[in-house]
């Protein structure tokens, strides 16, 4: 065990840079590395009165309702249940822009509802040649001129393929996909994107911002935005506005986290966006999280050719495990290329010699293909291939909780869909309706899918058949085929249980475990690490996202002919590293 000689020094510093983050006047920009306590910064800030008297009030926004619920949390666990209540506001960004930039401007009828995306209602795009749900047409928004575009580029495979088939142009699916999209809206519902797209309007309009902005400026003292490096363009384009209106902001982030470029995150335009905010940024560079040799292995990750982030804790400094690996098309067959066993089995038994058993281990990967375990659920797949899914969850012995809801719903979707074809709306507003309970909703289709034989080819029909012979709920409606799931699925088999946790990398901003794993299957992964400048490569922040989950264990398993590159590369830069 290497422990420091001055672990109280390098934890008064880091504990001095959160003091003065916690104190710093807004507006502010407080880049923070990983594992340096944003959220207890956050909250210690918000247990601190607000310095101006006549606006008590703060707003903390977050991107995920887990970091909403843990800064809630502790306020709660600090005494302070008032500071989750009215003046101030606990919450996402979506929610946030809902209730104080669109909401306010709509008229009370029909009752305005913010979904998490279209899926969450019936929503086929109408008047075309096929039937594809409006969610899986992702959205773009240009917020210098508010004009919106579908993301032609970013359709799933199986939305393409369905296309190809289509006697309409794209510039004819165009049109009739944003006006049923406009339809919805005018029954009421909206989702994050529409929301972006009326608060920008809001903001630029003279009487709409007369009317949204004095509230706002008289309620909030600041807003503190957290995880700022996934603000979208048009996000930041908004918050400019809230900034020019006088409304104090403080964002905490990490430009090397910025893994959504997708959604149009872009970590030059949060960079340009803070310079204007603040001539000072207070940084954050103590890693209360993660041994030194993960924080040096995480530097050559990073743009800017920075130096380590300093390891506080300063504890058991594991070297760096590469793993030569024999990669197959599927996670559950990815091999360790000198025992032939796989890879997950041999990083559990390394973990085992560190003191960390199953539960503590966390296996990541870019693609939910390249992960072992049950195949994941995909966006954008048609509604069968959902439902195989989640038949294969509720078979699979050990599946996450989050996994099992995630079926439960999918279930209910598809018999909705049946038994009542034309209502519209989500479960939620189905169920109130008829007065049915939620939770018998849930047990129903729970045990409707359980039934389920194992999806293979034909398995549509045989779901048909059983959709049709199942008990239906009371003040179902079926009308011949309609709520008929067609095509077929993309089977998903389970597996054996190994105890060890598994996500995509995108799905792990604010986790963290004692040892993770990391799998680079592709050819060229040592080049690239080496050569690429994480500025203008996402991938490459997406393994700096990954390695900066571990606590006291990285490990990456790697193409086998690549072994020595990375051993150069780690040894070139001073890191311990272990070839096992």
């Amino acid at each position: 065990m290497t422990v420091s000689s001055e672990p109280a020094d390098l934890r008064a510093g880091a504990e001095a840079q959160q003091q003065a983050a916690i104190d710093a006047p807004a507006p502010a920009y407080v880049p923070a590395c990983p594992g340096a306590g944003k959220t207890h910064v956050i909250t210690a800030r918000h247990l601190q009165a607000p310095a101006q008297l006549l606006r008590q009030g703060r707003a903390l926004i977050s991107f995920t309702r887990v970091a909403r619920d843990q800064m809630a949390l502790r306020c709660r666990q600090a005494g302070r249940a008032d500071l989750v209540q009215a003046p101030h506001f606990i919450g996402t960004l979506d929610s946030f822009l809902w209730e104080f930039l669109v909401k306010p401007r709509r008229a009370a009828q029909p009752v305005a509802r913010l979904l998490e995306s279209w899926a969450s209602v019936k929503a086929p795009v109408q008047e075309v040649d096929r039937e594809i749900s409006l969610h899986r047409f992702p959205m773009t928004l240009d917020p210098d001129s508010a004009q919106e575009e579908v993301a032609w580029d970013k359709l799933s495979y199986d939305t393409t393929r369905t296309l190809g088939g289509s006697v309409y142009s794209r510039e004819s699916w165009r049109q009739r996909i944003l006006a049923t999209r406009d339809s919805w809206c005018r029954q009421g519902y909206f989702t994050g994107h529409e929301v972006r797209v009326l608060a920008l309007w809001n903001l630029r309009n003279p009487v709409a911002s007369e009317r949204l902005l004095p509230p706002l400026r008289s309620r909030f003292a600041e807003v503190i935005v957290d995880e700022a490096q996934d603000c979208s363009t048009a996000d930041l384009a908004i918050l400019q506005l809230l900034h020019d209106a006088g409304l104090p902001l403080v964002l905490v982030g990490d430009p090397d986290q910025a893994i959504y470029a997708w959604r149009g995150a872009e970590p030059a335009a949060l960079e340009t966006f803070a310079a204007r905010l603040s001539s000072a940024p207070h940084r954050l560079t103590g890693n209360w999280r993660s041994s030194p040799a993960i924080c040096r292995l995480a530097a050559t990750l990073r743009a800017g050719q920075r130096p380590p982030d300093t390891s506080v804790l300063q504890g058991e400094d594991a070297p760096i495990v590469l793993l030569p690996t024999r990669f197959a098309a599927a996670g559950s067959r990815h091999l360790h290329a000198p025992t032939g066993t796989g890879i997950v089995d041999v990083f559990r038994t390394i973990a085992q010699e560190y003191g960390i058993q199953a539960e503590g281990c966390l296996v990541t990967a870019y693609k939910y293909a390249t992960l072992p375990g049950i195949t994941r659920e995909r966006p954008n797949t048609n509604t069968i291939t959902r439902l195989a899914w989640a038949r294969t969850v509720a078979h699979t012995p050990g599946a996450s909780s989050d996994d099992l809801t995630r079926a439960c719903d999918i279930a209910v979707r598809a018999l909705f869909g049946y038994w009542f074809p034309e209502e519209a709306g989500g479960p939620d507003r189905i169920c109130a309706a008829h007065r049915l309970p939620v939770s018998q909703a849930n047990r129903t289709a729970f045990a409707f899918l359980h039934s389920l034989p194992a999806p293979h080819r034909e398995w549509s029909s045989e779901v048909w058949q059983a959709m049709k012979a199942w008990p239906p709920l009371e003040g179902a409606a079926p009308q011949g085929a309609k709520g008929r799931l067609a095509g077929q699925p993309a089977t998903a088999r389970p597996v054996v249980s190994t105890g060890v946790r598994t996500n995509i990398v995108h799905q792990l901003k604010g986790d963290e475990a004692d040892g993770v794993l990391l799998l680079l299957p592709d050819s060229g992964s040592a080049q690239r690490w080496a050569t690429e400048d994480p500025a203008t490569n996402e991938l490459l922040r997406v393994w700096y996202v990954a390695v900066t989950r571990a606590r006291r264990l990285a490990a990456l398993a790697v193409p086998e002919n690549e072994t020595d590159a990375f051993v150069g590369l780690l040894t070139y830069r001073n890191i311990p590293v272990r070839v096992a």
